[in-house]
């Protein structure tokens, strides 16, 4: 059993580490704040727990509810605490907006542990860990908003470079943007190169497909490039079958096969 300098020790020990912690680490009843690291107090700008205590007893007072349902409430209107949906949804990404000491936004990936000893004694607390990723999330929603570009390589071809992820919303403009062009330009091959896509999945291919299908009913013929090998082995691991559209691993060869396609029309 170990006598008491040998528990001072370890407890010092442990709060080096999680002071050293570029994240704000917490523990609290989800209620009242119990314990905090010094990133939490340099963010709130306080020098102590009490300091940070005096003005309120939760973080959660400084969560932002912008109307998204994106991020982390107080209480929600069912009475479930932001702690409560951590703690059983441990599986989901959760994020919170919280005002700093200098009133500016930040947004945390926050995950939560409940605090139990070795021998399975529970503590009523919770550990809480906030990551910064307002930098992520402000890249993610930029090359969300931006417009995306249908370039003409020459009088019956077009390329359109997509970046980022591809959504619903951003599928439909696509499609709206490229039956729109190939009207207006007699179009005849469009090159949609997704090397820039962030993520390929089940629900990103049938963008793509519905977007070919639909250039097809316009007598023009859709390459889909920059087929990663990665990309591909996703592809058909998800069991999508892309029979009949035209894939290239590369820009250049689809170019290349844009400039077949035309001579056959």
């Amino acid at each position: 059993m170990k006598n008491k300098i040998e528990i001072e020790a370890e407890l010092k020990k442990t709060r080096l580490i999680i002071d050293a912690q570029p994240n704000i680490v917490i523990i609290t009843d989800g209620e009242k704040l119990i314990d905090a690291n010094q990133t939490f107090l340099k963010f709130f700008g306080v020098k102590t727990i009490k300091d940070f205590l005096k003005k309120t007893d939760c973080i959660c007072d400084f969560f932002i509810n912008d109307g998204s349902n994106k991020y982390l409430q107080k209480v929600y209107p069912d009475g479930t605490r932001w702690i409560d949906i951590l703690i059983n949804e441990p599986e989901i990404l959760h994020k919170a907006m919280v005002l700093n000491i200098d009133g500016e936004k930040t947004i945390f990936e926050v995950k939560a542990n409940k605090l139990i000893s070795n021998d399975g004694i529970d503590y009523g607390q919770d550990v809480v860990v906030f990551s910064d990723i307002t930098t992520m999330e402000n890249q993610a929603t930029l090359i969300a908003e931006m417009e995306i570009p249908i370039l003409e390589i020459n009088q019956n071809t077009t390329l359109i470079p997509l970046i980022g992820i591809l959504d619903s919303v951003k599928s439909q403009s696509l499609m709206e943007n490229i039956l729109i062009s190939i009207k207006e330009k007699t179009t005849n091959v469009a090159i949609v190169d997704i090397e820039g896509i962030i993520i390929v999945d089940s629900a990103v291919a049938a963008h793509l497909i519905k977007i070919t299908k639909a250039t097809k009913l316009m007598g023009c013929t859709t390459i889909l490039s920059g087929i990663a090998p990665e990309v591909a082995q996703t592809i058909v691991n998800l069991g999508i079958n892309l029979d009949g559209i035209n894939t290239t691993s590369t820009l250049k060869d689809a170019i290349n096969l844009s400039k077949i396609l035309e001579n056959e029309k």
